[in-house]
């Protein structure tokens, strides 16, 4: 279907406890929705719940929470949404919400935007390593290592929700469009059961950021973004600025690895606001991204790529294929604390190569994720979902 009308939108989330980039990316969505002159409103809940509930309580929520389920139902009733958009589910919302919809008509769209459906630890990570034993099979030895939160009782919770849904098709059939953030991502989902035909791939969008010129001309040193933990690289970033003194680089983000990265001389600025982030990309001639997990699509690379930056990355999922060698930045392998080191130093030995890297990276960004690119491909995969529903409710 074409749309030619301005949609109702639903769209539902479990917020986590520390703000990160699903939080984030739903913000943004919303807000590019309003713009374009949808009508959006919002059911979330929110993970600080958490400390409040008893464990059996928790567990039973995470695995069917009625109560979401109850006031979805009414929300869709009130609000009477075209489409509907689920994002995080975990661990108050629960994908029990799916059934919400059933013989609805609305369209409903999923986006998954970790590996949670095929993986207890949501990133195909063990032990500093990537792991995908529980991809496609009963996830017992997610369990048996205790994967979600170093916990085997908290991974036996989620296992069971896994499991549950799985048998009930909650996903399978109660989802007309799921989006994923690249395209290994579709092997992966296919792996777990979901229908290929429905999976679209759709990375994460930034704003559009002012030029360099604009913003910092002599722009200098290097900008970190993110959680200061193992599986985003920040132990391995602390020892690449250990080995090579004197490169600057400022983190942006909280963390266990914060005191390493300060004694190591990175200038650390904790969390910033999505304006915060963008005024110091302004003042950086690099990101780094030294990520030792299977993230779909870190979207600290579009903001990156929108402020003109190029990105220095490891050589790993999504971000070997959207960042090119000496084109827009520079691949290291994941917890190659002496490689990254070189390539740092490079990149501050090499101001005009970098700023020409930086330049084609914003070309990127304008042509493949940008506001304008994120709306036209999120209101095609909406129409195609609705399209879908009313195929379904009219057999």
């Amino acid at each position: 279907m074409s749309l030619d009308r301005p949609l109702r939108i639903l769209l539902v989330h479990n917020r986590y406890r520390q703000r990160g980039g699903e939080d984030a990316v739903v913000d943004d969505e919303h807000q590019l929705l309003t713009r374009h002159g949808h009508a959006v409103e919002r059911y979330e809940r929110h993970n600080d719940e958490v400390a409040t509930l008893p464990s059996w309580r928790l567990a039973a929520q995470t695995v069917w929470s009625s109560r979401s389920l109850d006031e979805v139902r009414q929300r869709v009733a009130d609000f009477r949404p075209d489409v509907v958009h689920v994002h995080n589910t975990l661990a108050l919302v629960s994908p029990a919400v799916l059934w919400a919809f059933k013989d609805s008509g609305v369209g409903v769209v999923a986006t998954l935007h970790n590996h949670r459906l095929a993986c207890l630890e949501g990133t195909f990570q063990r032990e500093g390593r990537v792991c995908r034993q529980c991809l496609g099979r009963v996830p017992w030895r997610g369990v048996a290592a205790g994967c979600y939160r170093g916990s085997r009782t908290a991974s036996a919770v989620l296992a069971t929700s896994l499991l549950t849904h799985r048998a009930l098709g909650s996903w399978r059939n109660r989802v007309h469009r799921f989006i994923v953030l690249n395209d290994d991502a579709v092997d992966t989902f296919t792996a777990v059961g979901l229908p290929r035909e429905r999976l679209r791939v759709r990375p994460n969008f930034a704003w559009d950021a002012p030029r360099p010129a604009e913003a910092d001309p002599v722009r200098r040193g290097g900008i970190y973004v993110g959680r200061l933990a193992p599986e985003k690289g920040a132990d391995v970033l602390a020892r690449a600025l250990a080995a090579a003194p004197g490169l600057p680089v400022t983190v942006a983000g909280e963390g266990p690895g914060r005191a390493a990265l300060e004694a190591a001389g990175a200038v650390c600025t904790g969390w910033q606001t999505a304006d915060g982030v963008a005024r110091l990309m302004a003042h950086a001639a690099w990101c780094v991204l030294p990520t030792v997990t299977l993230e779909q699509f870190p979207r600290v690379l579009a903001e990156a790529y929108a402020a003109g930056l190029p990105v220095i990355a490891s050589r790993l999922g999504p971000l070997a294929q959207w960042v090119t060698e000496h084109d827009t930045g520079l691949l290291v392998e994941p917890g190659d604390a002496t490689g990254l080191a070189r390539a740092m130093a490079w990149a501050e030995g090499h101001p005009d190569e970098m700023r020409a890297m930086g330049e084609r990276a914003r070309q990127v960004h304008a042509q493949r994720l940008s506001p304008t690119s994120a709306a036209a491909s999120l209101l095609q995969v909406y129409a195609e979902a609705i399209d879908a529903a009313r195929i379904a409710a009219n057999r």
